[in-house]
């Protein structure tokens, strides 16, 4: 018997990644930490649901369970 638990931040993980344009958006964990996907080839999502966080300070790879949110940043109006 093989168990697969489902995530739904997973899901919304690899929809955000595959928006077209892509927007930025800041992955909030439980604590308190905050990484930023700056564009798509900081954050993999694999087929066996790691999530793998590479933004050049070094590979991290992140449990489901440890992302409290994804949060984008509001859009800055142009003043003219």
């Amino acid at each position: 018997m093989k168990l697969a638990l489902k995530f739904d931040i997973v899901e919304a993980l690899r929809d955000n990644l595959h928006l077209s344009p892509f927007r930025r958006f800041v992955l909030r964990l439980h604590s308190g930490e905050k990484l930023t996907v700056s564009n798509p080839d900081v954050l993999t999502v694999t087929q066996s649901n790691y999530i793998v966080f590479d933004a050049g300070k070094g590979m991290r790879i992140l449990n489901a369970t440890l992302i409290a949110s994804i949060d984008f940043p509001e859009k800055r109006k142009l003043v003219a």
